[in-house]
């Protein structure tokens, strides 16, 4: 699929109707023109009165919106794209109260849809896997203890996140963290796992819990890090962590929610591994929402 370079400009021109931003989910949905999902006849009429297509063989009319991310909804396509833009188009993204302001909608409306679309971006980070040269680490994201007097690896208020980012003579490639549910030495080597392909090169810190990736990878080094070393330090993962928790806390002026953790950094991660495709980054989402199935208020609340 070609996706499209837009400009402020650009983008205002192109998507200034509800019916051009239809128009750009209908070709996301069939870059090859319009199939019916009924009998596959290639042939349809637009009715134009309704956000749908009727096929000229077997009759039926299909929603251009159904079984997308924007399915039945009833907020203007105008702002939905608008969204997207906001999210895409900026290093730190957009927070809610910022883009409800700027789009002058109501806050829970724009958190649930801004939620959408990083499911969608999500769906996207699932694709390629990292390869080659991998530095991996772990961070903890979440506020300062409260009075907690907890110190240690396991703070009650932070989330454990696994950190893997591509190292390219010593540039940082594509990046994925993984929020874990547990600091079990086994979900951190399935976190790790579940990201790389086979014969990957890591290298990463010695703490004992990362001796579970031997075997799983093509090579592991565990050395531990000091000021001689042959591969050197992992100067990307803790790059990428540190951009991670600037774009949280100057976005948002906190961590977010634990329960919603994941998300914000499938958002980071999505913008990271295309930093290098700014212009191209609106149309992308445009297209991983409209092959994106439905997304259910119960499944992200």
């Amino acid at each position: 699929m070609t996706y499209k370079e837009y400009s402020l400009v650009d983008f205002q021109g192109m998507f200034s109707s509800d019916e051009a931003c239809l128009q750009a989910i209908f070709r996301a949905r069939w870059p090859e023109g319009f199939v019916c999902p009924k009998c596959g006849h290639d042939g349809g009429t637009r009715l134009s009165k309704r956000r749908a297509i009727q096929c000229t063989c077997c009759r039926r009319q299909t929603s251009i919106t159904a079984g997308t991310v924007f399915h039945k909804t009833k907020v203007p396509l105008r702002c939905w794209f608008w969204l997207i833009f906001l999210m895409t188009q900026d290093k730190g993204g957009v927070s809610t109260t910022r883009a409800a302001k700027l789009l002058n909608m109501h806050y829970v409306t724009v958190w649930f849809i801004m939620h959408k679309l990083r499911e969608a971006m999500a769906d996207r980070l699932e694709g390629p896997l990292l390869a080659g040269f991998v530095e991996v680490d772990d961070a903890f994201f979440g506020g300062k203890s409260k009075g907690l007097g907890k110190r240690g690896r396991e703070p009650s208020n932070k989330k454990q996140v696994c950190v893997i980012v591509e190292r390219l003579n010593r540039k940082a490639g594509d990046a994925a963290m993984v929020v874990l549910s547990d600091q079990r030495g086994e979900t951190f080597a399935t976190a790790v796992e579940t990201h790389l392909e086979p014969m990957t090169h890591v290298r990463t810190d010695g703490y004992p819990t990362n001796s579970m990736l031997h075997g799983r990878v093509g090579k592991l080094n565990m050395t531990k890090i000091g000021k001689l070393y042959q591969e050197g330090s992992l100067e990307n993962a803790d790059r990428v962590i540190s951009l991670a928790k600037r774009y949280l806390l100057g976005t948002y002026h906190q961590y977010c929610s634990r329960a919603h953790l994941q998300r914000f950094l499938n958002e980071f991660c999505y913008r990271f591994n295309r930093r290098y495709q700014w212009y191209q980054l609106a149309s992308r989402l445009v297209a991983a929402c409209a092959l994106r199935p439905p997304i259910a208020y119960a499944a992200i609340s």
